[in-house]
């Protein structure tokens, strides 16, 4: 059972003390963190995770409502505060907006407000992760019928570009994505290929990628691009989880995560389309990865040459990264 980990708020050593008797005596391995204020908790919560923060009403940075409003979205949080048993008129440790309370005499009886907590904001969390989803689900269904209005409606290769570029724009912003571009394949008679990006969008402050090249022997991780672009599979990759001395691929452009759609399938795959993040390591969710791939396989076919002469060797490589 994996410990549940504690952060707490400017509690004194005697009550401190009494909420580990009473987490031992009600059978929890726990891991606690300590800190004296509003700011060290919330620099302690930057640090790590937590499973629940426990609080006392008075700190002396000021009122418990902005902490509970600030880290209340990422965290449970329980507030107590120190007071006198209604019946024996002792010192007790008080649990707010409930009936719950610790004293020397009775360690466990506070537990089940703990647990209620933790319950309540799993409930809660599941409501909103659930609703959020729901939304982006009806975002992105709009998103694709709008590009499927736009990549539909050039007749020249200058509207394309455009209108291409429009439909990238507004992926960029409902996504929240630092880049996203396209590529195709050239593919030479003796089963080498080049990639040349055609079209790239970045977020504000993003640097555009176009001129960067590579030779694509050098790069690494793309064997296993083409293997899964020959299958008509998107591929995606995290910074984390690279070796170290592979990160360089990435890191170079500051990329966390990365997810390429094929255009085309089999030996003579046409091209991909790539999304980014730059600021966070992301799992793609599947209505994202549904919503690219779709989106991929609108793109106008004109981007997509499928030969080159055998002088392909000595191009350089429009690196994915």
């Amino acid at each position: 059972m994996k410990p549940l980990k504690l952060l707490i708020v400017a509690m004194n050593e005697q009550w401190l003390n009494l909420l580990e008797e009473s987490l031992t005596n009600a059978g929890y391995h726990f891991q606690i963190r300590q800190v004296n204020s509003k700011q060290a908790a919330i620099k302690a919560f930057r640090e790590s995770k937590y499973d629940l923060l426990i609080s006392n009403y008075a700190l002396p940075d000021g009122a418990i409502s902005d902490l509970a409003t600030v880290l209340g979205s990422q965290l449970p949080c329980m507030v107590v505060s120190e007071g006198q048993c209604p019946v024996s008129s002792e010192k007790v440790l008080a649990i707010q907006d409930s009936n719950y309370y610790i004293n020397c005499y009775s360690r466990l009886d506070w537990i089940p407000a703990l647990e209620n907590t933790i319950e309540k904001w799993q409930s809660n969390a599941r409501q909103d992760i659930n609703a959020h989803l729901r939304n982006h689900d009806s975002l992105y269904k709009k998103s694709l019928n709008r590009c499927m209005e736009l990549l539909s409606g050039a007749s020249t290769q200058k509207e394309a570009d455009a209108l291409t570029t429009e439909a990238f724009e507004m992926l960029l912003e409902v996504m929240d994505l630092s880049r996203i571009y396209l590529c195709s394949a050239l593919h030479a008679p003796d089963n080498t290929f080049v990639i040349r990006q055609m079209i790239e969008v970045s977020a504000a402050g993003v640097a555009a990628k176009m001129l960067f090249t590579e030779n694509p022997k050098e790069i690494p991780f793309f064997d296993h691009w083409t293997k899964s672009f020959e299958q008509g599979h998107t591929v995606a990759e995290r910074l984390d989880a690279f070796p170290a001395t592979e990160r360089q691929w990435l890191g170079r452009h500051g990329i966390q995560s990365l997810m390429a759609a094929p255009i085309g399938r089999g030996t003579k795959w046409l091209g991909y389309m790539a999304i980014e993040d730059n600021l966070n390591i992301r799992e793609w969710t599947p209505a994202e990865t549904e919503l690219i791939v779709a989106v991929a396989n609108l793109l106008p076919q004109h981007y997509f040459l499928t030969s080159k002469s055998s002088r392909i060797e000595t191009e350089l490589f429009a690196s994915p990264v």
